[in-house]
């Protein structure tokens, strides 16, 4: 029977591009990927932990124990400087919260007054947990939040993010762009380390 690896992510967004890591970097190629789709009835873990790390932990545990397959977790979010890690690990709850990224960033901007633009650092934990298996890697890229989007492309912060290695937001660049130049890349790069 084939090993089975599970995504264990209900964002769409965020699927797709750990799948174009996988491939990317030619990882469980003997593995059969599956989601959560693939479940029903499974629940949400409660994101209890106080860092990015202990939040993928948390994630990837919860997913391995219902379902008994090695499970890929993904926590991210990004810290604005000045601010005291916000948003943080409560980046995408923030923004339900306050109804969207653009009230988000709007609340970031009238904090900062005066400024176009302000440095952040965008975040992501990977944690990969299953029988014998327990590995967790981090990879982050720095760059500015900007107070108006930019950009069709990606998710989340997306348009309003641009990295320090460009004058794009990840929402103008192109998939292939954005993917190898996001906190996401740096920590499969690391990821892949490990695994080969």
């Amino acid at each position: 029977m084939q090993n089975k690896l599970l995504l264990g992510s209900g964002n769409a967004g965020k699927i797709k591009e750990i799948k174009f890591y996988l491939e990317y970097f030619d990882l469980f190629t003997n593995f059969k990927i599956i989601d959560l789709s693939n479940f029903t009835g499974l629940g949400e873990p409660i994101e209890s932990g106080s860092t990015f790390e202990e939040n993928s932990i948390i994630k990837s545990t919860f997913f391995f124990n219902k379902t008994n397959c090695l499970t890929l977790s993904d926590d991210s979010g990004f810290i604005v400087e000045g601010m005291e890690n916000f948003p943080g690990i409560k980046t995408a709850r923030v923004a339900k919260e306050m109804g969207g990224e653009q009230q988000v960033v709007n609340f970031i901007f009238k904090k900062n007054p005066n400024k176009y633009k302000i440095s952040a650092i965008f975040h992501c934990c990977l944690s990969l947990i299953g029988h014998k298996v327990n590995q967790v890697v981090t990879g982050k890229v720095n760059g500015f939040i900007i107070s108006n989007k930019r950009g069709e492309e990606g998710f989340g912060f997306d348009p309003y993010f641009i990295p320090s290695s460009s004058k794009k937001t990840f929402a103008e660049m192109d998939l292939k762009e954005k993917l190898i130049l996001s906190h996401r890349f740096e920590a499969f790069k690391v990821l892949s380390t490990i695994q080969k």
